[in-house]
C-alpha cells in the first residue's frame, strides 16, 4: 500500500499522480491546475486536471478536487529499465493509470507476463514502455530510491518533469530570439535534455512555437505528440555527419533512446561496433551500437560545433562519392578484388535461396575451410530447432566485409536507392512513396514488392566495388542512358489493344522515348480511359518537380502485365538472354561473361554495348508469346 505522509505543496502546472482506490489501487497522472499554499489549503485538497480520465462535459478530460494526502509527484521515466521475475512493478492499466504487480515470466519481443494486483489476480502481457518499478513517496523521497533522484532543482536549468502529453515547462536565460517558420523540421529539448525530431506548426505567441513530434505520441496513442514550445528550446537539425571510423574512449557523442537523442560519452569501446555510453543527465551506461550513435553537435551562435574532428564529417549535401551510374559503367577486366576475411570478422553474406534472392545478412567468420570457402556464423539467423545460430558454409564471392555505418537524419527522398532491414537482413529497394510519420513506402524490383517501413529500418544502399565502398546516391528518373536504343517491336510487344486491365493491377510500361525504347518500367493501373487507354503511376519514375510519382497515360499495346518473379538461384551463363534493371526499368540484353563475385558483362544488341551487372540485378528473360498464352 502506498504511505500516506504529510501533504506536499504543489505549484500550478507540476505534473502528479493522484490515487484512487475504488475498486482496486490506482495512480492515475494529472496536472494541478491552481498553487496549493503550505499553510493553508481547501479543506486538505488539490485541484487537478486529469490527462486520461474523461469528463462528461464537452471540456474533455477531468477536473477535480482530490485530498492532498492522495497525491505525489510523477516520477521521472527511467532509461533502458529491463525487469527480472518477482521484481515489483507498476503496470499502465488500459492507458489510463498505474497499477501494481509483480513480473511472472519474460516473453520474446520486450514483453512481460504479469500478475497484477486486485480483488482477483489478473494475468497480463505487457510491453517493456508499459511497466516502471513500484515505488512509494515518503517525506519527499522515492522509496527505493531513484538514481536520478539528485538531478532535480539543479542551477543551471530549471527542469519541471511531465508525463507524456503533458505540456512542457522548461526555464532558460534565453541568449537570443530564434525564428523558426512553419513546417520547418527542428530538434526540440525535453526532459533531462533529451532532443527529439518535430516540425513547427505556427507560432503561438513571443518565442513560443507548436510543435508536433515525429516520434512522441499523445497518451493514449492515437496521434502525435503537440505541445508548446519555448524558442529556446529548439534548435535546427543537426547537418548529417558520416562515421565511417569506429568511435574512441571519450568521445562525446549523442544516442538513440527513447525516440531521442541523449548526450553522453564513450566509457568502453567493445567490440563488433558497440560502445558502453555514459547519459549526461542520468549517469547511466548503457551499450550502444554504432548506428545508434552520432558525434555530439552544439548549437552555438547560429553555428554548429562538433566536439571531435573526424576523418570523414561532411554533410549529406557536400558528398560526392559516385553514383551508381558510374558504377555500372565500368570496364571489368575480369579480375576484382577480394576482400580477405580473417577469423572473428564480421561480414554480410548475400543469400541465392528462392525467396531471398539479393538478400545480405550480418555473420562472423569462424574459420577458413578451403582457399574458396569459409565456415560464417549468423548474428540473426538460427537453426531450425531455435537451438543455436546458424553456421553454413559460404563463397568469398557471396560475402563482403560489413559495410559503414551511415546516419540519416534527414529524410530519405524520392526513388532514392537503400536497403531495407526486413525478415532479419538487408533488401535494396527503391523509396516510392514517402509517408507521414517518418515512413516510406519501398519498392523491390526483385519480388515486385511495395512494403511499409520506418525511417530506422532503412539506411543508404552501398555496394561493394573494386575493394571500396560505393554509396548508390538517388538517381534522377531521366538520365540519358543509351541513346543507340532502339524500338525492340518485333520482340517485346505489348498486350493486344483489347486486353482490359483491372484498377490497381501491376504492369510494366513500355518506353518510346528516344534513348529508353526496348525498356520497360514497373507501373500500376490507376483509371481505365477511352479508346484502350489507361492512366498509370509509375513505380520508380517521378514527376518534373520530383515531388510525387509519375502519373500518365499509355495506350494498351504499350502495357503488359508484371511477369511472374523467376529468381535464378545458381549463376547465369553466357549467351543467356536476360532483363537487367538499370535506372528504374528493365532492359533487354544477352549475358556475353561471367565474372568473379557474381558480376556479369551484358550484351545489348541495338546499343551494340556490353555493361557489368550484379546477379541481384538480372531476372531470366521471359518468352512474351507464351507468357502471353500463361497469362490469357
Amino acid at each position: 500500500m502506498p504511505l500516506h505522509t504529510t501533504p506536499q505543496c504543489f505549484n500550478k502546472g507540476d505534473a502528479v499522480e493522484v490515487l484512487k482506490t475504488n475498486p482496486f489501487t490506482i495512480w492515475f497522472p494529472a496536472t494541478v491546475l491552481r498553487s496549493t499554499p503550505c499553510k493553508k489549503t481547501r479543506n486538505g485538497q488539490i485541484y487537478v486536471e486529469f490527462q486520461t480520465l474523461s469528463d462528461k462535459k464537452p471540456s474533455g478530460r477531468r477536473k477535480e478536487y482530490v485530498n492532498a494526502g492522495d497525491v505525489r509527484p510523477a516520477p521521472p521515466p527511467e532509461l533502458h529499465r529491463y525487469f527480472k521475475v518477482g521484481d515489483n512493478v507498476e503496470v499502465l492499466y488500459e492507458e489510463k493509470g498505474w497499477k501494481k504487480g509483480k513480473v511472472n515470466d519474460i516473453l520474446e519481443n520486450s514483453l512481460y507476463l504479469v500478475s497484477l494486483n486486485g480483488v482477483e489476480e489478473e494475468i497480463m502481457e505487457v510491453e517493456q514502455w508499459g511497466l516502471r518499478v513500484f515505488r512509494d513517496w515518503d517525506d519527499g523521497s522515492w522509496v527505493p530510491p531513484l538514481e536520478v533522484q539528485q538531478m532535480r532543482q539543479k542551477n543551471i536549468q530549471e527542469v519541471e518533469l511531465k508525463s507524456r502529453g503533458v505540456k512542457l515547462r522548461i526555464k532558460y536565460s534565453r541568449s537570443r530570439k530564434q525564428t523558426f517558420s512553419e513546417g520547418m523540421s527542428v530538434e526540440v529539448k525535453r526532459c533531462y535534455g533529451s532532443w527529439h525530431t518535430a516540425a513547427i506548426i505556427k507560432s503561438v505567441g513571443y518565442d513560443k512555437f507548436l510543435v508536433e513530434y515525429q516520434k512522441l505520441q499523445s497518451v493514449n496513442g492515437s496521434q502525435f505528440l503537440k505541445e508548446e514550445v519555448d524558442a529556446s528550446c529548439i534548435r535546427p537539425c543537426p547537418p548529417e555527419i558520416q562515421s565511417f571510423h569506429p568511435f574512441e574512449h571519450l568521445d562525446s557523442v549523442d544516442a538513440w533512446f527513447n525516440d531521442g537523442w541523449w548526450e553522453g560519452h564513450i566509457t568502453e569501446v567493445l567490440g563488433g561496433l558497440k560502445y558502453v555510453v555514459r547519459l549526461m543527465t542520468t549517469e547511466e551506461e548503457l551499450v550502444f551500437e554504432h548506428s545508434m550513435l552520432r558525434p555530439l553537435q552544439e548549437w552555438v551562435k547560429e553555428k554548429w560545433i562538433t566536439s571531435r574532428k573526424l576523418d570523414m564529417t561532411r554533410s549529406s549535401s557536400d558528398m560526392t562519392l559516385k553514383s551508381k551510374e558510374l558504377k555500372i559503367r565500368i570496364k571489368c577486366s575480369g579480375r576484382t578484388l577480394e576482400p580477405k576475411f580473417s577469423k572473428g570478422m564480421r561480414v554480410e553474406v548475400r543469400s541465392d535461396e528462392e525467396g531471398y534472392h539479393g538478400s545480405w545478412y550480418t555473420a562472423v567468420i569462424v574459420d577458413s575451410i578451403c582457399q574458396h570457402k569459409f565456415l560464417v556464423e549468423y548474428l540473426t539467423l538460427r537453426t531450425e530447432d531455435e537451438s543455436e545460430p546458424l553456421k553454413e558454409k559460404a563463397d568469398p564471392s557471396d560475402i563482403r566485409p560489413w559495410p559503414p555505418v551511415i546516419q540519416r537524419i534527414d529524410r530519405f527522398k524520392m526513388l532514392e536507392e537503400v536497403d531495407a532491414w526486413y525478415n532479419d537482413g538487408w533488401w535494396v529497394g527503391l523509396i516510392c512513396k514517402i509517408l507521414d510519420g517518418q515512413k516510406y513506402m519501398v519498392y523491390f524490383w526483385t519480388t515486385n514488392e511495395e512494403l511499409v517501413f520506418d525511417h530506422f529500418t532503412l539506411r543508404p544502399h552501398q555496394e561493394w566495388i573494386d575493394g571500396k565502398w560505393v554509396i548508390a546516391f538517388r538517381k534522377k528518373s531521366k538520365i540519358q542512358v543509351k541513346s543507340k536504343l532502339e524500338n525492340l517491336k518485333g520482340q517485346n510487344g505489348g498486350i493486344a489493344s483489347h486486353t482490359n486491365f483491372f484498377v490497381g493491377a501491376k504492369v510494366e510500361v513500355k518506353s518510346d522515348e528516344k534513348g529508353y525504347q526496348g525498356s520497360w518500367y514497373p507501373a500500376t493501373i490507376v483509371r481505365l480511359l477511352r479508346n484502350g487507354k489507361y492512366l498509370l503511376q509509375y513505380q520508380t519514375l517521378e514527376n518534373d518537380d520530383e515531388t510525387d510519382l509519375l502519373t500518365e497515360e499509355a495506350d494498351a499495346l504499350f502495357i503488359r502485365p508484371s511477369p511472374p518473379v523467376i529468381q535464378q538461384t545458381y549463376q547465369f551463363r553466357p549467351l543467356d538472354e536476360v532483363d537487367t534493371w538499370y535506372n528504374g526499368g528493365w532492359w533487354a540484353g544477352q549475358l556475353s561473361k561471367v565474372l568473379k563475385g557474381s558480376n556479369y558483362m551484358v550484351y545489348f544488341r541495338t546499343a551494340n554495348e556490353i555493361l557489368e551487372f550484379q546477379h541481384s540485378d538480372l531476372r531470366p528473360h521471359q518468352n512474351l508469346a507464351r507468357w502471353r498464352m500463361d497469362w490469357c
